[in-house]
């Protein structure tokens, strides 16, 4: 097929290279990404018909042989040629230059190596060719770059165009392959602001973040200036031009796939609208109908469901941008996203703004799972909840009519009647305090306050003998009198706020508490901090102080809000102590391991932050595990309860059952709303039933 560029990948296995593994698998890691921006594949013009040459067959002859016959190839169509070089390459002493070593290469025999600027220079010199980018991550990456003399002088007179980006510098080594992960994932997650193509220059900034010990250098020339525009790499995943919309990243990928499938009839839409979408699906059908198509039945049938799909996305995106208005911001996105399984929750991007908007679309659309037979039950259920978070009417004539655009009347209803019982379940909330505790033990008394809308309604104290057993005991006492309550005002009773003073916290589950049955499995238990409820004159501004916290962390709208702390980070209580009053940590504190003084670094840290965690175990939170927290933080603490009671009931089918073994204090603004009725009149003089 005719490209504007292709993309020759040479991954010869040379013995002299450890971790082979790494080298199929950094070659493929590129490979997907670039071939899934637009970059047509050199197959036709190869022998062996593959873009991509690995293994332990890639000779010095074979590699200068692919790398002519794609240069002619580029030349031909006039398209930009991507050759990305991975491998052993060796400088010899005396040398400046890179040699990359096939498979049949002989150390310090340079007869049998491959002189890769010599190769750069020879691919840019064919006629017609649009210019050659050039991805090295070899050791002496920075030897790739050419002899300038050879390219402004030649058989094209100068007119060559070379784009180079490079692992290692001219005498350093480049680890593991590193480079190239590292590089796929950057193309693939796109860069904020960096328009709507990347090239060299802009991803070598972003790589020397990422990539340590190796210097990253990238290297162009542009000799031609008839050139329309400069070199670039890929499409930048992070932009949505303005004057022209498209998809999102799943969205390119799938449509892409979907027209491959039935061959090069028909054409990309272009520009993104319904009318080209319709154009695209009308053409498919036809392919369909008449069996004309070059791929399965099957994967004709999936490329009409991926334009209806995108049809549906985009539907849905003019109508929220119409309907919400400013009220559609970034964490508003992110916190009506619904329960997903792991697997389609590593998809979740940490773009923002427009750019979220259409990858969740696509991603509830296009890669989550089917909820029966209905392709539009997580759809309608993200878009309720973004209403009903922002204050709109749910029954508004403009969501219905939404609805009805996409086939999905009765979800959308369902979807209210979920929202309604969520919104039933969250209106009463009882808070138990055991703030009256004895010498650091177990309390005398406890607290009681029922809570509707966010009001207190009841109220009480309980007398209790200052041990476990009784303090349990009264607490089921209390949820039967919160209970009988809740009849009265027809309402359920799901949440429970218990406030526990430090010296507890560290050694009491209040959810585990088991009055016949644990008080966990019916009800939503999170722990708070009962200092916070009446804190001493010297600790005035605790309340206040959170409140900035979680005011910072609601700026967050990627990963979680979190500031964990490794095991050296917590070992000198007076250096964290230091650190905390100096504002260092004022978001969520999570500890990595459980530290042997916990208690200590408790006193020190929940004055200073809204939310603190800790491994309920010795084993420690490994950062793979950490990054659960990125998954789930917009449930959380609810998630928390969850994976309680799963690992109660056995089960170990869900990703965030590993959440089970966190502990938590958590405060968010509900309960510092809470803590503040403590200063008013009504929590002096008001009435009591």
């Amino acid at each position: 097929m005719t490209a504007s560029r292709l993309l020759l990948i040479l991954a010869p296995q040379n013995m002299a290279m450890g971790h082979l593994d790494k080298l199929e698998g950094a070659a493929r890691a590129l490979g997907e990404v670039l071939q899934h921006d637009d970059l047509g594949q050199c197959s036709p013009a190869l022998a062996d018909g593959a873009a991509v040459l690995y293994g332990t067959d890639v000779t010095q002859a074979r590699i200068e042989t692919a790398v002519r016959a794609a240069a002619q190839r580029a030349g031909d169509t006039g398209a930009t040629l991507v050759l990305v070089i991975l491998g052993h390459g060796m400088a010899p002493r005396g040398h400046s230059e890179l040699y990359l070593m096939g498979a049949d290469a002989q150390p310090d025999v340079l007869s049998t190596t491959v002189n890769v600027g010599h190769l750069l220079v020879q691919a840019a010199e064919q006629p017609g060719v649009n210019g050659v980018i050039g991805l090295v991550d070899t050791c002496h990456a920075a030897g790739a770059v050419p002899d300038i003399k050879a390219l402004v002088a030649g058989v094209r007179s100068g007119r060559t165009r070379v784009s180079l980006l490079m692992a290692s510098g001219a005498e350093q080594e480049a680890y593991d392959l590193v480079f190239s992960r590292e590089l796929a994932e950057l193309l693939r997650q796109g860069i904020p602001g960096a328009g709507a193509h990347t090239g060299v220059s802009t991803l070598k900034e972003k790589l020397r973040h990422t990539v340590i010990g190796q210097d990253i250098v990238s290297w162009e020339h542009d000799g031609d200036h008839f050139a329309v525009q400069g070199l670039w790499l890929s499409h930048n995943a992070r932009h949505i031009g303005a004057d022209r919309p498209g998809p999102g990243t799943l969205g390119a990928q799938d449509l892409r796939s979907a027209l491959e499938a039935v061959g090069p009839a028909v054409g990309w839409p272009q520009p993104w609208s319904l009318h080209e979408l319709d154009r695209v699906r009308h053409e498919i059908q036809t392919i369909k109908e008449t069996g004309t198509g070059v791929g399965p039945a099957a994967l004709v049938h999936r490329a009409v469901h991926v334009v209806d799909g995108l049809r549906t996305c985009l539907v849905t995106q003019s109508f929220l941008t119409s309907w919400m208005g400013n009220k559609l911001t970034t964490p508003r996105l992110r916190k009506a996203l619904p329960a997903l399984p792991a697997d389609v929750y590593a998809l979740v991007p940490d773009t923002t703004g427009t750019a979220l908007l259409t990858d969740l679309l696509e991603l509830l659309v296009l890669r989550a799972p089917r909820v029966g037979d209905s392709r539009t039950v997580l759809l309608t259920g993200f878009v309720a909840a973004l209403g009903a978070d922002a204050g709109l009417d749910l029954a508004a004539p403009e969501i219905t009519a939404w609805a009805d655009a996409c086939g999905a009347r009765i979800e959308l209803n369902d979807a209210q009647e979920d929202l309604f019982r969520g919104q039933a379940a969250r209106r009463l909330r009882l808070v138990v305090s055991l703030h009256a505790t004895v010498a650091d033990d177990w309390p005398e008394s406890l607290g009681l306050w029922l809570l509707d809308g966010g009001q207190v309604c009841e109220r009480a104290e309980v007398a209790c003998a200052p041990t476990q057993a009784a303090a349990e005991a009264k607490l089921g006492e209390a949820i039967a009198w919160a209970r009988r309550h809740a009849r009265l005002r027809q309402a359920p009773l799901r949440h429970v706020d218990v406030a526990v003073p430090t010296s507890l916290l560290v050694r009491w589950k209040p959810e585990e508490t088991d009055f016949g049955v644990r008080l966990g499995v019916n009800h939503d238990v999170v722990v708070r901090w009962s200092m916070r409820l009446n804190p001493p004159a010297h600790l005035w501004w605790i309340n206040d102080h959170a409140r900035a916290g979680l005011e910072r962390m609601s700026t967050c709208v990627a990963k979680a809000p979190i500031d964990w702390l490794a095991e050296h980070d917590a070992g000198q209580p007076q250096d964290l102590g230091d650190r905390l009053r100096n504002g260092r940590y004022t978001r969520a504190v999570a500890f990595s391991h459980r530290p042997a003084h916990l208690k200590q670094l408790m006193e020190l840290v929940l004055a200073y932050v809204p939310v603190v965690l800790w491994p309920d175990t010795n084993r420690n939170f490994s950062p793979a595990e950490q990054a659960l927290l990125d998954m789930f933080w917009d449930r959380l603490p609810t998630e928390l309860a969850e994976a309680y009671r799963r690992r109660w009931q056995g089960s170990s089918l869900v990703s965030s059952d590993r959440l089970a073994d966190l502990r938590s204090v958590w405060h968010d603004l509900e309960w510092l709303d809470f803590c503040s009725w403590f200063d008013s009149d009504g929590a002096v003089h008001g009435s009591v039933r």
